[in-house]
């Protein structure tokens, strides 16, 4: 091959070798990378179009922020690293030295935890005035430890005074009570100190439950068992135990007489005892079940 031959045919490869890198630069990898850049620029414009709208909604959650750091800077209401059946009777019992005596048995119904905190369930069983439970379920509710009725059943009952043999209303209850704790720094704290909630004085307002026009109940000369106070705490067969309003327990079976009544029927499978109590010519039926607890 002579020397001009082989010059031009190394040219012509060169020229080739330039031709494709040439076209894939402007055919194939210009275009590539305009995609990829047409792509971040529209990205950007839709990031720069919704700014005001994130800026706008970031303001407002920081906003938010600090209303609920002030609100809990300024928060009342404890909860206690931890809860107990005899630090909850032992806060009743303080309670009960501003309401006024409530009578009541309290079983524990068992627990719910939500990691973080949680509460015991306590199901009280009970009597007293209208102004005492008033007061009571108030400063349960506002006063200092977390702890919140959730369920209340009560009625009014009109009975003779031992002493001054006169009618008296009382308010028999059942309550359902959570007892709230937390053991997350900053928001438990203990039952020492007062809480002066428990000193504040309680308007309670009209009593719904004393009678327009007084029954008379008669005297329960007999000391029977007023079965509308009393606690059913066992259901065996054909015979129940049953503690009455005096705290004092008694087996009943069916057709034994009770104050206004008689025990009409036992039933196992529910736990229950069915009563009928004639009320100065109104016949009620009154049935009563044992609360188990934990």
């Amino acid at each position: 091959m002579s020397y001009a031959l082989r010059n031009t045919v190394v040219l012509a490869a060169f020229l080739v070798i330039i031709f494709g890198a040439g076209f894939y630069v402007t055919r194939v990898a210009q275009p590539k990378e305009e995609r990829k850049l047409t792509t971040k620029v529209s990205a950007l414009n839709r990031t720069i179009s919704e700014r005001p709208g994130v800026e706008r909604d970031l303001q407002e959650s920081e906003q938010k922020l600090a209303d609920m750091k002030e609100k809990y800077s300024k928060r009342f209401k404890v909860i206690p690293s931890n809860d107990t059946t005899a630090l909850t009777y032992a806060y009743l019992n303080r309670i009960m030295d501003a309401s006024g005596f409530v009578k009541f048995d309290m079983l524990y119904q068992g627990g719910r935890n939500f990691k973080q905190y949680g509460y015991n369930v306590y199901n009280l069983k009970g009597e007293t005035s209208y102004g005492n439970l008033f007061r009571f379920v108030w400063y349960l509710e506002h006063a200092k430890l977390m702890y919140k009725v959730g369920d209340l059943t009560l009625s009014g009952l009109e009975v003779r005074d031992q002493t001054s043999d006169r009618p008296q209303t009382v308010v028999p209850f059942t309550m359902e009570l959570h007892a709230y704790y937390s053991s997350v720094a900053g928001i438990s704290a203990g039952q020492t100190g007062q809480d002066p909630t428990l000193y504040r004085n309680v308007s309670v307002g009209l009593n719904f439950f004393r009678p327009l026009i007084s029954s008379e109940p008669p005297p329960n000369v007999l000391g029977l068992v007023d079965v509308e106070r009393s606690d059913l705490r066992a259901v065996m067969g054909d015979k129940v135990f049953i503690v009455d309003q005096k705290g004092v327990g008694h087996i009943l079976r069916v057709g034994d007489e009770v104050y206004l009544g008689y025990l009409t029927k036992i039933d196992p499978s529910k736990n229950e005892a069915e009563f009928t109590l004639n009320k100065g010519g109104i016949i009620d039926r009154v049935v009563l079940k044992v609360r188990f607890g934990k």
